[in-house]
């Protein structure tokens, strides 16, 4: 599976856990021990750390720039809580890295991942909750090296239209977190309001399985391993409710 294939799916887990989790429902959602069940749902940007290392030496030698390990996240997502403690929601984000020049070519590293979420509620006071989570899904990185001449006529485009590559690789991803977020209820009644949500996230996030490079439908003998493992740290910011 591409790494845009996988982009989708996180896209569409994102939306359907965004719908969810900010419209609780008290049949499916249990009452927390504040007596209300609550769900959210938010947007979420921050800083991916990859290990490149093995990748980047590769492109070292074969005359290509370093791609950088720091990478802009964008996602979305939302969790409800069942039974007083358990959250349980999902998450998708597409994470971009520095575009690089090599003479007349440029190469960039992007990626996208998409998780079902089950965490656990250890503090709640006041709207304020601090919570563990397990993330379990999948995701997929793409290498494109893109040629640049300075004017090109139709008819060259023709007689060489290979002036570019796009590599893709995949694999099965898990995230391990710490989440603290608070719901800012509109009105002075907590009781069946809905109001803003903002949060922070930061954890580790691991494939242990992937797939070789590819190259369309063609895999890819002696290719540096890249993977989405390493750090991250994110911003929420959305909305929710209780009732």
């Amino acid at each position: 599976m591409s790494q845009q294939n996988y982009l989708t799916i996180s896209i569409m887990v994102a939306t359907f856990f965004s719908f969810f989790s900010i419209v609780p429902s008290t049949g499916f959602s249990q009452a927390t021990s504040s007596g209300s069940s609550i769900g959210l749902g938010y947007s979420m940007f921050g800083r991916n750390i990859l290990d490149l290392d093995a990748f980047n030496s590769r492109l070292n030698i074969k005359g290509y720039s370093k791609i950088s390990e720091n990478f802009f996240s964008v996602g979305g997502g939302g969790h409800a809580i069942l039974s007083n403690k358990i959250l349980i929601g999902g998450e998708g984000h597409s994470i971009l890295g520095d575009e690089t020049t090599n003479g007349n070519s440029k190469s960039s590293l992007t990626g996208g991942y998409g998780l079902f979420d089950i965490g656990y509620l250890i503090y709640a006071k006041h709207q304020l909750r601090f919570y563990p989570m397990l993330g379990i899904g999948g995701g997929g990185m793409t290498f494109r090296i893109r040629q640049q001449p300075a004017s090109l006529t139709f008819d060259e485009v023709l007689d060489n239209p290979e002036r570019g590559v796009e590599l893709s690789t995949n694999g099965f991803i898990l995230s391990f977190s710490v989440g603290v977020d608070y719901l800012l209820l509109v009105g002075g009644d907590e009781s069946g309001k809905g109001g803003f949500v903002f949060g922070i996230r930061a954890g580790y996030v691991v494939s242990p399985f992937k797939r070789d490079w590819m190259l369309d439908e063609l895999e890819l003998t002696n290719a540096p391993e890249v993977n989405i493992t390493g750090p991250f740290f994110t911003l929420m910011f959305g909305g929710g409710g209780s009732e």
